[in-house]
This record gives C-alpha cells, sequence and structure tokens, in this order.
C-alpha cells in the first residue's frame, strides 16, 4: 500500500520507504447530506498485490477479430466478451437497427484502473470487497457459462475476488425486447466485510444528450479536487463552477433561476462524476436514462434498477477531455465520444456497503428502450421529461413493477442454479480452484471453478500454491524460478508459514513472507526475511523489494543495481521466460525512479545496459532517452529528443502527460532559443510554442480541466 499513491491506475512516481503510506480518506464537503458521509472509504488507494498490475500495453492498432459471444432474441441482440471481464460490449435494437450502448471501435486500455489497464465502451461489472476503481478483473479473462431455463438460455459471467475470498457473478437474460441483468455478490467467508459495486454503461454522447433521472439534487465533483470536491447542487439546474444551491442568477424582467444551466445536457459539462440523490419514496422506480436532443423519434435508453446509487460521468466538452475519448477510441478525432451511466447500492463510488459474513447480495437491473415525445422529452421543464419517462414505464409497453418482479424472481432463482463443466463455455482464471482446494470445499454452489492447463501462463501462476495446498511445500522445480504469483491474505500467510516450519526455510518461502509482511505496513521483518532469501538463493525480486523498503534514494539505488546484477548473470537467469516480463517491470520501475530523482548520469548509463536496450519500446525508457538528451543539450540532441516525443503514443501515462507536455515545450524552446542565439525572454518562449505546438500523439493530461493544445 506504501507505494500506491493515487485512487486507481497510477503514476510515474516510485513511493519507497515502506509502511502503509498517507492514507487518502474520502471527505466529502458539507454541503452533501448525511448520505454521503455514511460508509466514507477510510482509504481511497488501490492495492495491487496480490494481483499484478497491468502496465504493459501498447497502442499498435490493428484490426484483428475476438471471440464473442451472443445472447439473442427477436429484438436484441447482446455481446458478452469474457476475455475483458465479462463486458457487454453492446447490445445492438435489431428494430431500429442501432447500437444502444458505446460500441467502441477500439480496444485501446489507458491507465485508469486498478490495475492501471482499463478500456472504454459497453457496460461493465465492477466489483471489489471496498476498493475504489475500475475493478481488477476489468482486463482480465473471466468465467462465462450458460443456464438452460424454462424461459431460454441465459449467460452468466463470474469470478473469484483474491482481495479477500468473494465472489461475484452477473446473469444475464432478454425478454420481450428488454436486457436483464442480475448481479449476485456472495461473501462465502466468516469476516463481515465493506463491498464495492457499479455497473458501468457507456453510452454514445453529443453535447445534445439530455441525462434522464427522477432525482432531485446531485452530490457532484465538476470543480476539482477529485473526490474531495465532492459537493452537492439541485439537479438538473446549477451552475457548473459555482454549485451553491442558494445562487440562483439573475435576469432582468424574469423569474430567478431562469438562466441557470441546465446540467442535463452533456453539452454543459466540462468534466465530472455526477451522483444522482434519488428519493425512492418519491419515483415509480430508480433510473437512468438519456435521449438525444436532435433525435426526432424520441429514442430514449432506461436503465432501471433498485438500488442507492445512480450516477453519470463525463470527460466533458474541453481539450483534456476529448482527447481521452479519442485516445480510448483508437485516434481519430471525434471518434469515441461517450457518457458513462452507473448504478450501484451505495450513493457514490468513494463509499462502501456492507457484505456481511456468508451473506449474499443480489439485484436485478434492466435495459429498455422507446420511442417518446420529443418535445416532452427535451422540455426546459425538466419535469415534463419525467412525466414521459413515467408514463411510458406504468404502461403495458414500458416496464410496470409486476414485470421487474417476476424477472427478479425468476433471475434469483437462476442465479442458484448450478452450472456444470458442460456449460462453462470460458473458465476465467484459477484462483477460485485453488481457494477451494485449500478450503476442502466448494467456494459458492453450483458455481463450477476450474484449475488451468499446468503448462498455460495462468497453470503456472497457480503451481505453486496447488502444491502448498496439496503436499505442504513447494516442489523443486518451482524452487528453480522465479515466482509468477502470490498471496497475501491471512490463511495464506499462515500455510506459508506453516510449510516452513515444517519442511525448512527456502528461499522462495522468505520471499513470500517479506513480501507479506511488508505488505502489513512492517519493514523491519521483510527486510530480514528478504535478505534471508538472498542467503538462500540469489534472486532480482528480494533485492528489488529491499530497495522500495530503503528511506533514501540513495540506499534504494544501492539495492535496484543489485537487482539488476541479479536479473542479468544471477542463477536465476536462465528461466528466460519469466524473467523477460520481469525485466520489463523492473527496467520500468527503475527508469521511472532515477527520473523522479533527477540522476541523469546515472540514467544515461542505465539505457545503454543491454536490459533498456531490450525494453526500448516501453514508455518510461522512451521517456528516459528524451530527458537524457534533453539533459546533454545543444541542437542535434534537442531535435532527436522532439522527435522521439512526436512518434510514440505513450499509453500507459495518464495524469503523467503533464510530464510529456513539458518535455516537448522545453524542446521547441530549446531549438527556437539556438536558432536565435541567445536565451529566450518569456514573450519568445510563448512564440515557440505557438509555432510548434503540442502534437495530437500527446495529447492532454488525464482528467484534467484545460489543456492549450487539443481542440
Amino acid at each position: 500500500m506504501f507505494m500506491q499513491g493515487a485512487l486507481e491506475g497510477g503514476s510515474i512516481g516510485i513511493n519507497i520507504g515502506g509502511g502503509k503510506g498517507e492514507a487518502l480518506p474520502f471527505l466529502p464537503d458539507d454541503s452533501c447530506g448525511d448520505d454521503i458521509f455514511e460508509g466514507a472509504n477510510a482509504d481511497l488507494r488501490s492495492p495491487q498485490l496480490p494481483y499484478l498490475t497491468q502496465d504493459l500495453w501498447g497502442c499498435e492498432r490493428e484490426p484483428t477479430d475476438v471471440p464473442a459471444y451472443a445472447l439473442e432474441d427477436e429484438h436484441l441482440k447482446v455481446i458478452v466478451t469474457p476475455q475483458w471481464a465479462g463486458k457487454v460490449w453492446t447490445i445492438f435494437d435489431k428494430a431500429r437497427g442501432k447500437d444502444v450502448l458505446f460500441n467502441n471501435r477500439a480496444h485501446q486500455p489507458a491507465n485508469i484502473g486498478a490495475l492501471k489497464a482499463w478500456a472504454a465502451g459497453g457496460a461493465e461489472w465492477n466489483w471489489s470487497p471496498g476498493i475504489i476503481g475500475h475493478s481488477a478483473f476489468s482486463e482480465s479473462k473471466t468465467y462465462l457459462s450458460k443456464v438452460q431455463t424454462k424461459h431460454g438460455e441465459t449467460l452468466r459471467v463470474y469470478e473469484y475476488d483474491r482481495y479477500n475470498g468473494t465472489v461475484w457473478q452477473v446473469d444475464m437474460f432478454i425478454a420481450n425486447g428488454t436486457f436483464f441483468a442480475h448481479p449476485k455478490i456472495s461473501n462465502p467467508t466468516a469476516a463481515d466485510l465493506r463491498g464495492y459495486w457499479w455497473t458501468c454503461v457507456a453510452v454514445p454522447a453529443t453535447p445534445g444528450t439530455r441525462i434522464l433521472t427522477p432525482a432531485k439534487h446531485v452530490a457532484e465533483t465538476s470543480r476539482g479536487g477529485g473526490a474531495q470536491g465532492t459537493r452537492d447542487a439541485p439537479w438538473p439546474k446549477f451552475a457548473d463552477a459555482i454549485e451553491n444551491s442558494t445562487f440562483a442568477g439573475y435576469a432582468p424582467g424574469q423569474s430567478t433561476g431562469t438562466f441557470m444551466q441546465d446540467m442535463s445536457y452533456m453539452g454543459n459539462h466540462q468534466i465530472g462524476d455526477m451522483f444522482l440523490r434519488i428519493n425512492e419514496d418519491d419515483v415509480y422506480t430508480p433510473y437512468i436514462g438519456h435521449t438525444e436532443a436532435d433525435d426526432k423519434s424520441g429514442y430514449t435508453l432506461i436503465h432501471g434498477h433498485p438500488l442507492n446509487g445512480t450516477k453519470f460521468f463525463t470527460w466533458g466538452q474541453s481539450g483534456p477531455g476529448r482527447f481521452m475519448q479519442d485516445f480510448l477510441a483508437g485516434g481519430g478525432k471525434r471518434q469515441g465520444d461517450y457518457t458513462e451511466l452507473q448504478v450501484g447500492p451505495a450513493p457514490t463510488q468513494m463509499q462502501t456497503f456492507p457484505v456481511p459474513a456468508n451473506s449474499e447480495k443480489e439485484w436485478t437491473e434492466w435495459f429498455k428502450g422507446f420511442n417518446g415525445n420529443p418535445d416532452m422529452l427535451n422540455s426546459a421543464n425538466y419535469g415534463d421529461a419525467m412525466h414521459e419517462v413515467d408514463d411510458w414505464m406504468r404502461s403495458d409497453e414500458g416496464m410496470p413493477k409486476s414485470i421487474v418482479n417476476d424477472a427478479d424472481n425468476f433471475l434469483r432463482g437462476v442465479s442458484a442454479t448450478a452450472v456444470t463443466e458442460d456449460n462453462v463455455l470460458v473458465s476465467g482464471s484459477g484462483w477460485g480452484a485453488v481457494e477451494e482446494l485449500r478450503l476442502g470445499h466448494e467456494l459458492v454452489p453450483g458455481l463450477t471453478f476450474s484449475l488451468p492447463d499446468p503448462v498455460s501462463l495462468h497453470g503456472r501462476e497457480v503451481r505453486p500454491w496447488v502444491e502448498l495446498v496439496r503436499t505442504g511445500r513447494f516442489s523443486t522445480s518451482t524452487l528453480q524460478q522465479v515466482p509468477l504469483s502470490y498471496q497475501t491474505t491471512d490463511a495464506w500467510l499462515a500455510l506459508i508459514e506453516a510449510s516452513a516450519d515444517k519442511f525448512g526455510m527456502t528461499w522462495l518461502h522468505a520471499l513470500h513472507l517479506g513480501v507479506n509482511y511488508a505488505e502489513r505496513g512492517d519493514i523491519d521483518g521483510p527486510m530480514r526475511y528478504f535478505q534471508q532469501s538472498l542467503d538462500l538463493l540469489d534472486n532480482p525480486i528480494a533485492w528489488r523489494c529491499m530497495a522500495v523498503l530503503q528511506k533514501t534514494p540513495e540506499s534504494a539505488w544501492m539495492f535496484y543495481m543489485k537487482a539488476l546484477e541479479s536479473l542479468a548473470s544471477g542463477p536465476m537467469s536462465f528461466d528466460s521466460d519469466t524473467t523477460a516480463r520481469l525485466g520489463r517491470n523492473l527496467a520500468t520501475e527503475v527508469a521511472f525512479f532515477l527520473q523522479q530523482n533527477k540522476w541523469w548520469s546515472q540514467l544515461a548509463d542505465f539505457i545503454d545496459t543491454p536490459l533498456a536496450a531490450a525494453n526500448a519500446d516501453l514508455d518510461a525508457l522512451i521517456t528516459s532517452q528524451v530527458k537524457v538528451l534533453q539533459w546533454r543539450g545543444g541542437e542535434d540532441a534537442l531535435t532527436e529528443s522532439r522527435s522521439l516525443l512526436s512518434k510514440h503514443c505513450f499509453p500507459t501515462y495518464a495524469s503523467a502527460r503533464d510530464d510529456l507536455m513539458a518535455l516537448w515545450n522545453r524542446a521547441v524552446e530549446g531549438l527556437y532559443a539556438v536558432a536565435k542565439g541567445h536565451d529566450l525572454s518569456p514573450k519568445e518562449a510563448h512564440q515557440a510554442r505557438m509555432q510548434d505546438p503540442i502534437p495530437d500523439n500527446i495529447g492532454c493530461q488525464y482528467a484534467s480541466e484545460y489543456c492549450v493544445n487539443y481542440w
């Protein structure tokens, strides 16, 4: 946890020192109601372990086919992609011939999710035990199965969460032009837990997209400060920059409040999260929907649910928001404009909800479109739009409560229906099966978890833990390989300790014990374990872990150098496949470590090493080359640094794009100064930046509010 400094995703900083780091609690503004304070997350950072960071992706953007599974009737076709956490890629409305969701033409990850990688589009299922962010599963394969019912076939995605032993699933079904999704969270442990769930649904958006929801006020984040900037405002009309609900605007001769912005239209938003507060006692049912101002058919999609949380997020109309949408859609301007409509059990994404020991929590969501009266749906009186939706909802053609209740009862039965191995279409990770081995019984009745092929990557990841359960020790083969996975729960820590006590300490036992106790906030104990691991076998991971536990950069660098030496020529360097993966991770971390300390001489030496040369395609190595060139100076070096910056898309940079922007400006100002033959005045520096502006491949800083270079 001490290495994590962000809500989700990550940055280019390398935190050292050990301990637990500084907690980042959710502190809403006092303008918010009591409901926004209840269950406020005490620490918004997203831990990585036992999951591994997903930070090795590019932006090759080549057309390819991917496996997909369909759920279909005469009205709708739903496409599910299990390789990306069972995401519903799109819902196709056959009668209208249109994609209901944002059918992204690209799968382009960005540094946004809990494990960094996340891609936009479709409907995704975000579960974690009390941890904010797009879930650890976003870019990972989950189980997909079919279940035969009296009403036809359903699809189920499910997976085991290693953070603390929970299981999540979503059963999907189509009936009468309606797509039903039934999430279910199971806590089979003896511990009371806190939960985090948001169904995140991307839909195409224009400035004329109007959000429809029966809310009266909103907890929103438009004025900066991220989660800590959450303030209350009336819905739908308020001033984006001045949320205070007592400010109503003024127009001579007209009633107060006439000129307040109607924030139900996307074109009025710069960026932000809007957590809409719906009083269930005042509405027929909670929902969030959208329509288009220029759609003469009045087509409207409604996402109904029984939950406490309703939200939309927009990247907005500013340069940074436009750049991120373009990037996530695979490049090309105005190709990927969308907004994300979301629902969950807690009022905001910075809160958690209780999931008691040995309990289940389940509900039914539904998606259905209709053609309404466009004049009513886009009336200046927001209540007219609400009445239009409400009248449709209660009609026989809409979604009266009787239909929703019947669907919920049906899907509750489906969710408890056992899945046989024959009905598993796609297998997810092996971690659920490993946990069942440890427990000696199934995690959740009816869900089938299986061990992967032993020679596959996933098979090699789980093998040490299968051995530990079945034999009590790590095999000779496992002890000859660099580890590909970690276990960090109390139960697994106890197994590692019991194994070392019974069969003797190995370098791998000591390494895992060091990782476990470091993750719990200890420093001295882990240092002893890592040294014991090294005494038994020189290995680069123990050296690296000792590096990040140091108090000063100077002492950390000594251990980093040892890790690099061990990786290159230590006794484990023969394990080429695994060490290649480790090499890419270590090269990135070392490069960013040297960058943040501005040790340009050491960085120059590092990028000349075989390890850096073999991984020159990584963002961290490209920016290292740029910074070393600019440190050296001179026209040729500056020209080369500018060229490097213009050729890459830097897919793993998020908020750190401000670093890329600064590097570009430094290069062009330096070249302009060379041409002028003197140091630049502020005016001349401005002229240089305007004549050679930051290119589109660099774009703008993630989730910022303004940039001059992207329109």
